[in-house]
């Protein structure tokens, strides 16, 4: 089932053009910001935040460029969001777009669009759905006429994202130590697949990491035997029920005497 795509024109009074924000970082970045403003008014909602897609990111960064290169805020110009999708081996259930434009830069823009989206009876809703869970938002500037299109890309896609891990204690008992850990998949507002397991590595000193176990469903191990005198180290990492692996876990180093 397709859910709808909603338009929104936003019609603003000229200002003098503004160079396009460049910013990388998400905590600079206008697309990550507006992200995170949207996810913030989900979560007073009682709504799970919406994850992000780096292929929709892309597919969003190349929609707003196709609107900028036409002018025109219209689905139609930057092409059917369906074949898109497809395209990118994106997995949907559902679908929607939100657009606009507005005058300045990016970083200003982001603000002037999220205002006006955010008293839109029918855009806001559709960023507040309960049955989208990833995301992907592009920015584009036209210099000639000082505006800034974006373009929200939203999908109800099967879980992607990689489950969580952290050691979470390390108790030495003479030459042996009893590691503990804990983990949990990041939840969607939909399909969220839910932890399966844990894959750990040890390592001495600095040394190389040696796997010691993998598809490990406890939360505790204990190594053996190990030499005096080194500094031992765990890290953790955890896949979900869908496949995904998440990152490696911040190592938590212990002294053994």
């Amino acid at each position: 089932m397709r859910w709808r795509i909603a338009l929104l024109v936003i019609a603003l009074l000229a200002v003098s053009a503004i160079p396009a924000n460049t910013a990388t970082t998400p905590a600079t970045d206008p697309g990550y910001r507006l992200m995170a403003s949207v996810n913030q008014a989900r979560e007073a909602r009682g709504l799970v935040p919406l994850r992000s897609d780096p292929r929709l990111w892309s597919l969003a960064a190349e929609r707003a460029g196709r609107l900028a290169t036409s002018g025109a805020l219209s689905h139609a110009a930057p092409g059917p969001l369906d074949q898109e999708l497809d395209a990118r081996g994106v997995r949907w259930f559902g679908y929607g777009e939100v657009i606009g434009y507005a005058s300045g830069s990016a970083g200003i823009a982001q603000r002037t669009i999220l205002q006006l989206w955010l008293a839109s009876p029918d855009h806001w809703p559709l960023l507040m759905s309960a049955r989208y869970n990833y995301l992907g938002i592009g920015f584009a500037y036209r210099s000639d006429s000082g505006v800034t299109f974006v373009s929200v890309v939203l999908t109800e896609s099967p879980d992607r994202t990689g489950a969580r891990a952290a050691v979470t204690g390390a108790l030495v008992s003479d030459n042996d130590i009893r590691w503990s850990w804990s983990g949990a998949d990041v939840p969607l507002q939909t399909h969220t697949a839910g932890l399966r397991d844990f894959t750990l590595q040890l390592r001495q000193d600095r040394g190389a990491w040696a796997t010691i176990a993998t598809a490990v469903t406890a939360t505790a191990r204990l190594t053996v035997n190990r030499v005096r005198g080194h500094w031992y180290g765990l890290r953790v990492r955890a896949r979900d029920r869908a496949g995904n692996i998440g990152p490696w876990s911040r190592e938590r180093r212990v002294w053994l005497p």
